[in-house]
């Protein structure tokens, strides 16, 4: 991966973490969130560190779908 290629995801990570931070509503911050796990996956793969990018995008993609169902059920017990 070419080294602008690189910067534009770090860069990437520093906007999505600062969003998520700022986000008012949770599930926007939810799918931020799983963005930036991709992002982190790709970029532990190219630091060739497969097994970290393997767990990475596997913890990501379970944490984002139980953070998905949780901000769903509470809105529906809010509404």
């Amino acid at each position: 991966m070419p080294d602008w290629l690189v910067f534009i995801l770090l860069t990437f990570l520093i906007a999505a973490a600062l969003s998520v931070v700022f986000t008012r509503s949770l599930l926007y911050a939810v799918i931020i969130f799983g963005a930036f796990s991709l992002v982190m996956a790709l970029l532990w793969e190219n630091f060739n560190a497969p097994d970290i990018a393997i767990t990475e995008a596997a913890v990501g993609v379970g944490s984002t779908v139980l953070m998905v169902a949780v901000v769903m059920r509470t809105r529906k017990k809010g509404a």
